[in-house]
């Protein structure tokens, strides 16, 4: 089953920019059955030296202050809740454009950068852009915050919870009336259907 994360892909981003600039590194974060592959893929480019397979850390966020930048080259997300998170660090986040998720909280070249899913070279550039641009970084990173922010307010559980129960209250206020609206609504249509069978006689 291929690898949702494409963490492949972002190795081989980071291999296209890695040799003009010896002093970056990516650390990739999680766990699951690629490591093997995604460890190849490392030796494979020479990047020993600068990327590492850190297997999962909780909390995340320590991690995420110590930062440049933070990249997502997911195919899909659920929601997107860790580039949430990299942001209330104060960190860009490079991320590929997948459903459910990154455009709904990143502001491409404001907080972060979108790039298409699956697209190599788009992720490297980004990335290198960043890289190359501390001042803009920076810049990203302030923005990044102040969305951050914004989002949790937007999808904190309280909030969520009360727009539901407002939600399921007005659906049982409504219901009778809803009821009644079917009820005529079919029975606009079986007269309709008998007009047309007298008709046609």
């Amino acid at each position: 089953m291929p690898c949702l994360k494409r963490f492949d892909l972002l190795i081989e981003a980071f291999a296209d920019i890695a040799p003009k600039h010896p002093d970056w590194t990516l650390r990739i974060y999680g766990a699951g059955p690629e490591k093997g592959p995604l460890q190849q893929l490392i030796d494979k480019h020479g990047l020993g030296a600068q990327a590492a397979l850190l297997g999962v850390v909780s909390p995340i966020e320590p991690e995420f202050g110590k930062a440049s930048v933070v990249a997502s080259a997911s195919n899909a997300e659920s929601f997107g809740m860790t580039l949430v998170e990299a942001m209330r660090c104060g960190v860009p986040v490079v991320s590929t454009n997948c459903p459910l998720g990154p455009a709904e909280i990143i502001r491409d070249g404001v907080d972060g950068r979108l790039v298409p899913v699956g697209d190599r070279q788009a992720l490297s550039t980004a990335l290198a852009d960043l890289i190359a641009d501390e001042p803009g970084r920076r810049r990203m990173g302030r923005a990044a915050r102040r969305a951050a922010r914004r989002a949790a307010h937007r999808y904190d559980p309280e909030r969520i919870v009360d727009t539901y129960e407002d939600l399921f209250a007005e659906l049982a206020t409504t219901r009778k009336t809803r009821a009644r609206q079917r009820s005529k609504a079919r029975s606009r249509a079986l007269a309709a259907r008998l007009v047309r069978r007298l008709g046609g006689r």
